[in-house]
């Protein structure tokens, strides 16, 4: 069978020989080429076309995704295969956005790294388990604007956005025709039923479910 031709691109060149020596240990696969920054990796692939290129997102003059973005727009464009330290939620969020094949992180064990080269050769996409742990964490928070509606009575709601725009309870009861006594009621059981016990976390909630500006 054809050989898995790949492209290591890593601003540390340790990275680059030491994935090179790993990857050749295993028959399957050939190192076609390294570079050192996206633009180095944008010239190589005027000359050659690997199956699959390992790319890291923090690099100078051009970030990964960058690189990534600018990869995609080429026509049968290779495989992007992302090995970084980075699983931030928002790093892999525009990395799937920008249709990358996988993301692993540099501390998997060499085994994970032949499996999501394989993996993505086959037409699939490989997440490392600690990245899709952090895309369900994410999605979990992402928690719809109907939710809100769900959780919390409407006039509960009414007290939520007063609180969030700063309004004292004294002003809320005014505002709402309503005794203070009721207010702070109305708010301990807020706080119970999103599971938020402090006012800053409060206004965030009521910012994501677009109470308030």
């Amino acid at each position: 069978m054809p050989k898995i031709t790949i492209l290591i691109a890593d601003d540390h060149q340790l990275i680059r020989k030491g994935l090179r020596i790993l990857l050749q240990s295993q028959e399957q696969f050939e190192v076609i080429g390294e570079a050192e920054n996206g633009i180095a990796l944008l010239q190589c692939l005027q000359k050659i076309r690997p199956d699959i290129i390992l790319l890291d997102i923090s690099m100078p003059d051009m970030t990964g995704l960058e690189v990534a973005q600018q990869i995609q727009l080429q026509t049968h464009s290779p495989h992007i295969l992302l090995l970084t330290m980075y699983n931030t939620l928002a790093y892999i969020e525009e990395a799937l956005l920008l249709g990358v094949s996988g993301y692993v992180l540099k501390d998997a064990a060499p085994h994970e790294l032949f499996i999501a080269i394989e993996t993505i050769m086959r037409g699939e996409v490989y997440l490392s388990p600690a990245i899709s742990a952090q895309i369900m964490k994410g999605f979990q928070q992402k928690t719809p604007k109907s939710s809100a509606d769900q959780l919390l009575t409407q006039r509960q709601l009414e007290v939520l956005r007063l609180v969030a725009k700063g309004c004292s309870s004294k002003e809320i009861a005014r505002e709402l025709s309503i005794s203070i006594k009721t207010i702070e009621t109305h708010r301990s059981q807020i706080m119970q039923r999103l599971d938020i016990h402090n006012m800053t976390g409060l206004v965030r909630y009521a910012v994501k479910m677009g109470l308030v500006d």
